[in-house]
């Protein structure tokens, strides 16, 4: 606040607003450029309501589930439809237009009114009423029409004609969505699998009785190192979301190729057979047989030719 108490005070407090003025003129106009093309223009506003085209997505996060609404080319058709999702307003679609907002939940309401550019009467009921299941980590496709007697329409439609019909869409800017929940959209983070470094190796001349393969040969001492095993994964991986377990059986070259393989297989088999009536926690447990085909790699590391590997890879996110 200016209290003018003489001419010379009045001159610095028109000099002191002035320079006030200046400032938020040059804001106003740096906020411009940050929405301004290269050419110095708006990129877009009231004028310019629609923005960039379509990009998919490759993955959507698992807890989301990915909404894009789109207007395709029709000629002949102006006007806006208005979107509401659950009862609230969420955007207004141009020709060629789409939205796209990500929810969490299990159902969603949709519904949409058609408002032409020169209506005399706007009826204050919505159109058209669509009820969609969501389930995470998907994107759905949702077609919007106008039908008779300005009327909307909305279609569940595929991915494949959707994509084709957004070939040419803008995104729908300058629309403000009140609807509650929505979420920005995330993609699914990458699942990788880490193999643990140290694998469970013993000879199986050790766990099973001389030249048997099944269960029931396990020896007692092998039976109490494999039931070490089960409890070393479930107490070392009880946190991990993911794990698998692999096992793998060889066999010397003492016999022909095809036995060999068969006597792995069968041994590989009948432990991975006991983790499970052990209850080994895992959401994968595998087994193949080799046979002699690694006796190389038995050799170079002093490893038993005849033995069962157990292999653990767990889920990192």
């Amino acid at each position: 606040m200016c209290l003018i108490f003489s001419q010379r005070a009045g001159r610095w407090c028109v000099v002191t607003f002035a320079f006030g003025i200046a400032g938020l003129v040059l804001q106003a106009h740096a906020q411009a450029d940050k929405a301004s093309g290269a050419d110095g223009k708006p990129k877009y506003g009231v004028s310019k309501p629609l923005g960039d085209t379509y990009a998919g997505v490759k993955s959507v996060a698992d807890e989301q589930t990915r909404i894009v609404l789109y207007r395709p080319s029709v000629p002949d058709m102006a006007g806006v439809v208005s979107v509401y999702l659950n009862g609230r307003y969420h955007a207004s679609l141009q020709k060629e237009a789409f939205t796209v907002v990500c929810l969490s939940g299990k159902k969603t309401d949709v519904r949409t009114r058609y408002l032409p550019n020169q209506s005399t009467d706007i009826r204050p009921e919505l159109d058209t009423y669509l009820a969609i299941a969501i389930n995470g980590g998907q994107s759905v496709y949702l077609r919007i029409t106008e039908g008779e007697n300005t009327t909307s329409r909305i279609d569940l439609v595929t991915p494949q004609l959707a994509l084709k019909d957004l070939a040419d869409a803008h995104q729908q800017m300058h629309t403000l969505s009140r609807v509650p929940g929505a979420q920005a959209c995330r993609e699914a983070e990458e699942t990788r699998f880490a193999f643990d470094p140290s694998i469970i190796t013993f000879g199986s001349d050790a766990i099973f009785e001389h030249k048997k393969t099944d269960i029931h040969a396990i020896s007692t001492q092998g039976r109490q190192e494999l039931q070490q095993i089960v409890e070393k994964i479930n107490i070392k991986y009880k946190t991990f979301k993911t794990v698998k377990v692999h096992v793998v059986g060889f066999a010397d070259d003492e016999a022909d190729d095809v036995l060999n393989r068969r006597i792995s297989q069968q041994r590989a088999q009948s432990v991975r057979a006991f983790f499970k009536a052990q209850g080994l926690r895992s959401t994968a447990l595998t087994h193949e047989g080799r046979g002699s085909e690694e006796k190389q790699k038995a050799q170079l590391f002093g490893l038993s030719p005849r033995r069962v590997e157990v292999e653990v890879a767990v889920e990192l996110r």
